[in-house]
């Protein structure tokens, strides 16, 4: 592969708020305070390894909610990471249904599914305003990037396994309090509180995701709020009780 010349950071914008209930993103200034927190600008790594930190040029776009950062199909020419806001990765099997593949908070990469002859292998769309930093790999030395992108690949290949094993062997209590659990572990790596989360995605959407029919993820959401386990205020949910939820879960402490 050619030498690294240039990366082209293009983030494509909430930025993150610490509210004292539940975690809000808000269109305002870009800021890469969460990538920062979770070790640093990849790109900017990237850059470090070849000695060249001052070659990065940097524009800034909003994603509105529900446009597209990429489809299936189109030429697989970059990664991606978000910096703000939430993504849906997503499929359309043979019969015309989508398959919900995985949602993406800020700080976490996507779009590593594609090759330069079949294209992208799946579809990103916005949940809710959004930028996105994007890699393009024509930039990218094998030996300087390897490491990381080895990193990033084994932790997306973990979390694939553990849906596919959930979706095995867990009721829908089960499904549901993972998901919640997961998220509740995804936004504490970030800085914000555990406790209190937003579910940027729809009840279709989470209900897609973990193979359970929407009426499903309704009234189990309904029963472990009357149970006392979380309260629910439309997408905002307060956690009462993690460890009785990371029980249900059947997941391992952080």
């Amino acid at each position: 592969m050619a030498a690294l010349n240039k990366v082209r950071i293009e983030p494509v914008a909430p930025v993150q708020t610490k509210s004292a209930s539940v975690t809000r993103l808000s269109p305002q200034t870009v800021s890469c305070q969460v990538c920062d927190a979770m070790g640093g600008c990849l790109v900017e790594q990237v850059l470090h390894s070849h000695k060249q930190p001052d070659r990065t040029s940097k524009s800034n776009r909003g994603i509105k909610a529900s446009e597209h950062v990429f489809r299936e199909g189109d030429d697989f020419n970059s990664f991606c990471v978000v910096r703000s806001g939430s993504i849906k990765s997503y499929l359309i099997s043979n019969d015309g249904e989508e398959q919900v593949l995985g949602f993406y908070l800020p700080g976490e990469v996507f779009g590593l599914d594609g090759s330069a002859i079949q294209g992208r292998m799946s579809s990103a769309i916005t949940l809710e305003t959004s930028t996105v930093c994007r890699l393009p790999i024509e930039d990218i030395d094998d030996n300087g990037i390897s490491k990381q992108l080895l990193n990033l690949t084994a932790s997306q290949l973990q979390r694939d396994h553990n849906l596919v094993l959930m979706l095995a062997r867990k009721d829908a209590d089960g499904r549901l309090a993972s998901f919640l659990f997961d998220l509740s572990r995804r936004y504490k790596s970030r800085g914000y509180s555990a406790e209190a989360i937003n579910l940027s995605m729809s009840r279709q959407d989470i209900g897609n995701y973990l193979g359970l029919a929407v009426e499903t993820v309704s009234r189990t959401l309904t029963r472990f709020q009357e149970s006392g386990l979380i309260k629910v205020h439309r997408r905002a949910v307060e956690i009462h009780d993690l460890k009785n939820l990371q029980n249900i879960a059947g997941a391992q402490a952080w």
